[in-house]
């Protein structure tokens, strides 16, 4: 029996209003950063850090090539010409051009719908029990970074593939997914997730249509800036492991832990990284085609997500607004995601605070640690601890029936 259309409203309207509140919250949380002669973005700058502004226009960049500046995946470049010149035009004097200001203030909005229909979505996929959604619409991790990047708008069109997918749409969803990637990488790990799903259950029809979709919606967005400067198209595809070892990661740790263990630093972890991230993709793939049970397509690319953030060389704030809706699907109990998520906003205070203000923590000199060190040690554990929870469940197959996830369901 479904619930009287007017509980549906409530719902609804509830879910709306606890994402506004964080991106209100959001909001407020950076307003120092636009008061004038507050110095805010001098004393705080990992505050006051976004990615949404546009950089200044060069004759390189355009609509189709990476934005005003050139410098941004084919989507965005996209998004921002259309809001430069639409701030141009609200801005005043005629002639002058956009106005920063003008341009943050409507990419925040675009960011906070893209908020909202992804709390949205996890709604819909949660099937009768909203605790979901509701959970993941006052997610920390959103607040602190969810709208300074356009990261969230791949989100957003990651977990509307899902739902397609799971709703049996397979060619919407390989559209959606190609418009993802067009924005970032990191969606394609649903298409993989589809891909061994295809090959347990003999449903190559789906996985042909889902890749066709995401393959032809991906050339379509990225050709035309592919064709007119390949090296600078190439530069903003940003692959999770491409980069130096970062002190948030699994390497980082390492190298710290070795560092006083020995007295000098561990080898430059590139070498280790892609065996890592083959040999994670490797266990993902024998657990979904050995398993007895009927893994979800969500459980899946979960794990997928989080065995590339592991095995990569960072583990930033922005990777954990990736594996939020994932984990609260795929986990479904907000005590572990409440953790996880106090866990980040510790590790963003210590990225905020000069370092003489972190706490000390006894015991901690031996091996050359400080705050901020044991805090991504314990993310990288947290994480870690998430991915072998969800790959009992696999194995254990009740969930995924349980949450209405099942790809047979």
């Amino acid at each position: 029996m479904s619930p009287p259309a007017g509980s549906r409203n409530a719902h609804r309207a509830l879910l709306v209003g606890l994402s506004l509140y964080a991106v209100m919250t959001a909001w407020l949380l950076r307003l120092p950063c636009r008061v004038p002669g507050w110095g805010a973005a001098e004393s705080l700058p990992a505050l006051c850090a976004t990615e949404i502004v546009p950089g200044e226009a060069s004759a390189a960049g355009g609509f189709l090539t990476g934005g005003p500046a050139g410098d941004q995946p084919a989507l965005v470049g996209m998004v921002t010409t259309v809001l430069g010149r639409l701030a141009a035009g609200l801005s005043a004097p005629s002639g002058a051009g956009a106005d920063p200001a003008v341009v943050a203030d409507l990419s925040v909005l675009l960011l906070a719908g893209a908020w909202i229909g992804t709390v949205a979505a996890v709604s819909a996929l949660s099937g009768r029990r909203g605790a979901d959604a509701f959970v993941l619409a006052l997610a920390p991790v959103a607040v602190l970074v969810g709208f300074g990047t356009w990261d969230l708008w791949a989100v957003l069109l990651m977990v509307l593939a899902l739902l397609l997918h799971v709703r049996g749409s397979p060619v919407p969803a390989g559209i959606l997914l190609g418009l993802a990637a067009s924005v970032a990488l990191f969606p394609l790990v649903v298409l993989l997730a589809v891909l061994l799903l295809g090959v347990r259950y003999r449903q190559f029809r789906d996985v042909a249509v889902v890749l066709a979709g995401t393959v032809l919606t991906w050339t379509l967005v990225n050709g035309p800036f592919l064709l007119a400067d390949r090296d600078r198209w190439a530069e903003q595809l940003g692959t999770p492991w491409g980069g130096p070892a970062a002190g948030s990661s699994l390497w980082g740790v390492w190298a710290r832990t070795e560092q006083a263990r020995t007295g000098s630093g561990p080898a430059p972890a590139g070498e280790w990284v892609l065996l890592a991230l083959v040999l994670g993709l490797v266990a993902v793939l024998v657990l979904t085609l050995l398993t007895r049970q009927e893994p979800s397509v969500v459980q899946i690319s979960f794990l997928l997500l989080a065995v590339l953030v592991l095995a990569g060389p960072a583990y930033s704030l922005v990777h954990a607004l990736w594996l939020a809706p994932l984990v609260v699907l795929s986990r479904r109990r907000w005590p572990e995601f409440a953790v996880w998520q106090l866990v980040e906003v510790l590790w963003w205070t210590t990225l905020v605070l000069p370092e003489p203000s972190w706490p000390v923590l006894p015991g901690l000199g031996a091996v050359g640690w400080d705050a901020q060190d044991l805090l991504a040690a314990v993310r990288v554990l947290l994480l870690a601890l998430l991915v072998v929870a969800v790959a009992v469940d696999v194995l254990r197959g009740g969930r995924a029936r349980g949450i209405g996830l099942s790809e047979s369901g």
